[in-house]
């Protein structure tokens, strides 16, 4: 139904293009980013030692979302990010428990980790949902760890083992 392809300089303008609001832009990018969303920001995302993919609907080769894994080689462990189906007419379909599932095969079958984390905001009720399906546990709440203009966001912080995402597997 979807697969995985390496991001790159032609899908620049389609991820400018979905980041639509600054509260969108450090729910999806958190402090990686500024909005709005840049070409030479996005230049700098893609040198750094993350793999970075669009999700591309199999059935007619469109690109429908995105989501990266940033990788510790010391500690042997991942770090989910940048989750985003941007075509909004797909959003509650299960396009996000199928990308959140490739990438975790590509953290524990390819990539031999032993863990993979992510941080979520608490309000992202469909978000935390999907994590949780897909086996993530949450470890903890960061208080209003973000500020944004007047108000504070509480962080989950989640993750899961490799034994974990095996057990789900089998």
């Amino acid at each position: 139904m979807i697969k995985l392809e390496r991001f790159g300089h032609i899908d620049f303008k389609q991820l400018i293009d979905w980041i639509d609001s600054p509260k969108f832009m450090l729910q999806w990018g958190g402090r990686t980013f500024s909005y709005p969303l840049t070409e030479q920001q996005l230049e700098n995302y893609i040198i750094n030692d993350t793999l970075i993919y669009r999700v591309v609907l199999e059935e007619n080769e469109e690109v429908i979302g995105h989501i990266n894994l940033t990788i510790d080689r010391i500690n042997n462990s991942g770090r989910l990010g940048k989750v985003l189906v941007g075509e909004r007419n797909l959003k509650g379909q299960g396009i996000g428990q199928l990308m959140v599932q490739k990438i975790l095969y590509i953290a524990f079958e390819q990539l031999k980790l032993h863990r993979v984390s992510l941080g979520v905001f608490d309000f992202n009720l469909p978000a935390i949902s999907c994590y949780e399906k897909a086996g993530f546990v949450k470890e903890g709440l960061l208080r209003e760890a973000r500020k944004v203009d007047n108000e504070f966001w509480n962080l989950w912080e989640m993750s899961i083992l490799e034994k974990e995402w095996l057990y789900k597997r089998n």
